[in-house]
């Protein structure tokens, strides 16, 4: 399986940090198999001023055995946590709206149940991981530190 992240976002929702940590790990599911149907997921994640009025967009192309959706975030709710705060608020709202949209639709062979399992364990891993000041290849100083 084949999962790739982008993101369109407010710079000051600091998604880009996020983001990275799943783009950075998501080579873990290269080896899992969950069927023929559906061999890859893009994930945009959406997170602008609301009265822009984005709608969610999804799609599954059968051809490519491709889906594609988008996270819908919410700018007003992400921009005063804390990163570690952040990552939870995604990851639970990537898991929930993954699953409605998967959930609706029928599948011949593809174990979306057991992807979302999987992609459920993966993010609380993530966010085990995640202290909410390390993001791709520089770090912060840790406290007390200059």
């Amino acid at each position: 399986m084949k999962i790739f992240f982008t993101f369109d976002a407010h710079w000051q929702s600091r998604l880009n940090r996020v983001v990275s940590h799943y783009a950075n790990n998501a080579g873990d599911f290269v080896s899992l198999f969950y069927g023929a149907e559906v061999t890859s997921v893009a994930l945009l994640f959406m997170c602008r001023d609301p009265s822009i009025k984005f709608t969610q967009r999804k799609q599954f192309r059968r051809k490519k055995a491709e889906f594609y959706t988008d996270i819908m975030l919410d700018l007003p709710t992400i921009l005063p946590l804390s990163m570690k705060e952040k990552m939870h608020y995604v990851s639970r709202e990537l898991l929930r709206q993954l699953s409605e949209q998967l959930n609706k639709r029928k599948f011949k062979d593809f174990d979306h149940i057991r992807f979302l399992h999987d992609l459920k364990n993966w993010l609380e891993g993530i966010e085990e991981r995640y202290d909410g000041r390390t993001t791709g290849p520089w770090r912060y100083a840790p406290d007390g530190e200059a």
